[in-house]
């Protein structure tokens, strides 16, 4: 009777991976998928240097127009200047110069008489929220208008608001005054009052204390004003 004697099992061979020897292996093996990424990349970053690269020629496309504008306004031709300002505006909408245009459209139509149509423009304007260093001279402007139309208690609340948003204490202080002008133009002296002594108290180091205590002295008759 034969035994079948089992064979023996061979003992199992794990492969170990070798670490290329040459780096670029890989890249050689993939070269078109490896041409295809770079390409991308490269347009990538042509594509994002063309949006960069047109929009500071566009900024500086606007801020040449808008000195020619301002050029023109000095001159006296205020029709002529508005034209070019609403052109700039128009045109090139999201710049700064344009932002700027929107400002001095609206002084431009101030001296020009058109006092409503600069409170009109610039409240829209307002509205959209616009960064605090074109905020605040706006508001300013917009309080000068309400005085002109005959609006001294809502010039006061943008004189006011100016005064809030302004980073440098001699234009809080400055605003400040002009809204305890309008309070007292308005009938509202306990308003005006109240503007004038925030200026003696926050910014006596400003050359508008000396003229808040003035208009001060003159509401109150001379009066301490109690302080709170």
């Amino acid at each position: 009777m034969s035994t079948t004697t089992a064979s023996p099992k061979k003992p199992q061979v794990t492969a170990s991976v070798e670490p290329s020897a040459d780096p670029l292996a890989w890249l050689r093996s993939h070269q078109k998928l490896a041409m295809f990424v770079g390409g991308a990349i490269v347009v990538l970053a042509l594509g994002t240097w063309l949006v960069v690269e047109t929009k500071s020629r566009r900024e500086q496309q606007a801020a040449v127009q808008l000195d020619q504008a301002r050029s023109i306004a000095e001159s006296g031709n205020l029709p002529l200047a508005a034209s070019q300002l609403q052109k700039i505006i128009e045109t090139f909408d999201g710049t700064n110069a344009a932002t700027e245009a929107v400002v001095t459209l609206n002084q431009v139509r101030m001296v020009n008489g058109q006092n409503e149509l600069a409170v009109v423009g610039l409240q829209g304007y307002l509205k959209t929220n616009p960064a605090k260093v074109y905020k605040v001279p706006a508001q300013g402007l917009l309080g000068e208008a309400l005085e002109n139309a005959g609006r001294p208690a809502e010039a006061a609340e943008a004189y006011r608001g100016a005064a809030a948003d302004a980073d440098v204490d001699y234009l809080k202080s400055q605003y400040l005054l002009f809204a305890a002008r309008a309070y007292r133009n308005a009938g509202k002296p306990d308003d005006a009052i109240k503007a004038l002594q925030e200026i003696i108290d926050k910014y006596p180091k400003t050359s508008g204390v000396t003229e808040a205590k003035i208009r001060l002295a003159e509401l109150t008759q001379g009066k301490m004003v109690p302080a709170k």
